[in-house]
């Protein structure tokens, strides 16, 4: 079903909308958040849903038929991408913001009648030359077949609480609660906090992380520094400090819990107290859990919060 490149950096992401489309596809979200540090990435999993949504035959991969095709080639009448530059009528003239004029038009449109599965897929875009990641994140995340970015004028970036003029979100956020069968809401976000969070609560998020470069060790030994003396005080600002890390340096959850393990394993070797081995052993547990439950799309101030409570209240 979904393209394999997008299986192979995704895989707990793909498995559960594997399963989804195969075996409860009327449970299909109507609403969709996905965070995470590429946008490009983002795109292409939220338009692989929607050819498979769209298919008229069995969702596969290299399936040709004519709505595969549209969608890869980005004509396909019920997927919609909407940005400053995207989805607009000829008198709305904003290029700054996503504007109440655009999101008439999508309330207007969810009226008719249609026999697709529809995508409105939202996102940040400026009017620049696309620069060297953004090409690259095309050539790496794009399935195969598809052309959908080819030397635009312009780079698709995540949404952010500037992207949307004033009084956009309230009148989105009732195309959002009640849509017409069959109609999903995307929305590409750096991190969840970027979009208002009545629209987030009526969404399901999703994690994509992408490769990046991996959290230095040194940096999360300093901010661990006091363990394995961590009092509940210490724990939740031992989390904060963590959470600032991921967005200071464009990081995320995933690669500062792999530094936090490598960090654990050192003291591993070096530890000769049998309480404190215990103790090590068992925190790598309890970080070995917080990325599944960070790679199931958990909030990371949760994860952190939890994680470094339970840390802290751990066996000595």
């Amino acid at each position: 079903m979904l393209a394999e490149n997008l299986v192979q950096k995704f895989p707990f992401i793909s498995n559960y909308f594997s399963l989804l489309l195969e075996n409860n596809v009327q449970k299909f979200p109507q609403s969709i958040v996905f965070e995470g540090l590429n946008s490009y990435a983002q795109c292409f999993f939220a338009l692989e849903l929607a050819r498979i949504l769209n298919c008229l035959q069995d969702g596969r991969q290299d399936c040709n038929c004519l709505n595969c095709r549209w969608i890869r080639e980005n004509k396909h009448p019920a997927i919609s991408f909407v940005s400053q530059l995207h989805y607009k009528n000829s008198g709305d003239d904003s290029k700054t913001v996503i504007s109440v004029p655009q999101v008439k038009n999508i309330e207007k449109s969810l009226k008719e009648k249609s026999d697709y599965h529809r995508f409105f897929i939202f996102f940040d875009a400026r009017q620049t030359p696309q620069d060297k990641n953004a090409i690259e994140s095309v050539e790496k995340y794009s399935p195969e077949g598809y052309n959908i970015f080819p030397e635009n004028d312009w780079c698709l970036n995540h949404i952010n609480s500037k992207t949307f003029s004033p009084l956009t979100p309230n009148i989105l956020l009732k195309c959002v609660e009640e849509p017409p069968e069959r109609t999903t809401f995307v929305f590409l976000t750096k991190n969840r906090a970027d979009l208002i969070s009545t629209i987030v609560s009526r969404s399901q998020c999703f994690k994509l992380p992408v490769a990046t470069k991996k959290a230095d060790i040194s940096d999360i030994a300093n901010i661990f520094s006091k363990y394995p003396d961590i009092s509940y005080e210490d724990a939740f600002l031992i989390s904060e400090n963590l959470q600032n890390y991921i967005k200071d340096n464009e990081t995320n959850a995933d690669f500062v819990l792999d530094s936090m393990l490598a960090y654990l394993a050192n003291k591993l070797k070096i530890v000769n107290n049998n309480e404190l081995l215990y103790k090590i052993q068992n925190d790598i547990e309890y970080v070995s859990q917080a990325k599944k439950y960070s790679a199931a799309s958990i909030l990371d101030k949760n994860v952190f919060d939890t994680l470094l409570l339970r840390l802290a209240g751990g066996e000595k």
